[in-house]
């Protein structure tokens, strides 16, 4: 792999989004991530999928791209002993287990530590380590549910009780992934590791600054979509300009808004906000989206359709970006996943192939890091260590 992680080697226990989804990245920006499963693996590789699915479901292969995929008993003292040998050739290690599990494995930060001083070991958890909640299991639902985020998208919708758009697991994998790199960066100063936390509600609320701002200064934040003929749009409106303004209404052949005294000015406009957006509501109603997008561009007034999540792969924007690649699966065959969005100009970043089968890098890693040959594999797998 290429990229800016070239060269650093992750260990990575989690599993389901949260934990997989941060390693994800780091394997995104050329870490070489060696995913350990055990017994019926990952039980997020067939989520989703109807029950008498024979390979695993598209999620699953998505975020862990790019990733090797071992086998290996944490329970068994052999598998232990291999784990500890793995720990001491690698830069980091992740985890999303529930508080405690490690300790009772005898892996403990402060026993990681003795076999790798140098470890940067990350943990995510749903509330934390510490609290009164702290030992409580946490999915996303919950975790948005908990952050304030669910109450507010209904409170948006005013469809209370159905299910919302959210990225409980997303943020905390995001979180996790940048206070690694972070720490990556420490160590090349100081020569230390660190454990690093993550509680998901928090980093879910961390992504939640503009409703704290609605809760704290007693105002909303953020516009509405538009209803035009053949679906919506959203335009940045809070702040437009005289000359855009004049622009956005006399090329929608509204200039009577122009001279309206509530909209005639930017202190006017924020006073009439609500009244304003009737005003461009009413502007659009008869315009199709195609037409509000090639008219508006051109006058530099931020907007876009409204796009289903089809017309986003089909987007002339994101074909020109090359932002989804192809890549074959020997049973999920031909999958369109999005390339590496964090680019960077002198270490090229791209995806090798979707995620791994159970066990499919044993081989590899067990020979390169451990030395192992074919007959002691043979041997690991009767003994029930990998």
């Amino acid at each position: 792999m290429t990229g800016p992680l070239s060269g650093v080697r992750v260990l990575d226990l989690t599993h389901v989004l949260n934990g997989p989804f941060a390693t994800m990245l780091m394997a995104h920006m050329g870490a070489e991530v060696i995913k350990v499963e055990y017994g019926e693996g990952d039980r997020y590789r067939h989520s989703w999928m109807p029950p008498d699915a024979g390979r695993d479901g598209y999620e699953f292969l998505a975020i862990n791209a790019n990733k090797k995929c071992i086998t290996l008993n944490l329970k068994h003292p052999e598998g232990r002993n291999m784990f500890s040998r793995l720990l001491a050739k690698s830069d980091v290690l992740v985890e999303n287990f529930a508080p405690g599990v490690m300790e009772r494995l005898g892996f403990s930060y402060e026993e990681l530590k003795v076999i790798n001083p140098k470890v940067i070991y990350g943990v995510a958890r749903g509330f934390g380590e510490t609290g009164p909640n702290a030992n409580m299991r946490a999915f996303a639902p919950t975790v948005m549910a908990s952050t304030g985020w669910v109450d507010t998208a209904w409170k948006f919708s005013g469809r209370p009780g159905e299910k919302v758009l959210g990225i409980g697991d997303e943020a905390a994998g995001v979180s996790l992934a940048l206070g690694v790199c972070a720490a990556l960066f420490a160590r090349e100063r100081t020569g230390q590791g660190t454990k690093i936390e993550i509680s998901m509600q928090e980093a879910m609320l961390g992504f939640m600054v503009s409703t704290l701002h609605s809760l704290f200064e007693g105002r909303p934040v953020g516009g509405r979509y538009f209803q035009c003929a053949d679906g919506y749009i959203s335009f940045h409106l809070p702040d437009i300009s005289d000359e855009l303004w004049c622009h956005l209404a006399t090329s929608l052949g509204h200039e009577e808004a122009v001279a309206d005294p509530r909209f005639a000015t930017a202190a006017a406009r924020r006073r009439h906000f609500p009244q304003m957006q009737d005003k461009v509501a009413e502007m659009v109603r008869t315009q199709s989206r195609a037409r509000l997008w090639e008219l508006l561009k051109t006058h530099g007034i931020a907007n876009s359709p409204v796009l289903a999540i089809n017309e986003v792969i089909d987007d002339g924007h994101i074909k020109a970006r090359g932002a989804f690649v192809e890549v074959e699966h020997p049973q999920a065959g031909t999958l369109k996943l999005l390339r590496p969005w964090i680019r960077f100009s002198e270490m090229p970043t791209r995806i090798d192939h979707a995620g791994p089968a159970m066990g499919e890098h044993n081989a590899m890693v067990y020979e390169e890091l451990l030395g192992f040959n074919a007959e002691k594999l043979r041997q690991l797998r009767a003994a029930g260590a990998i």
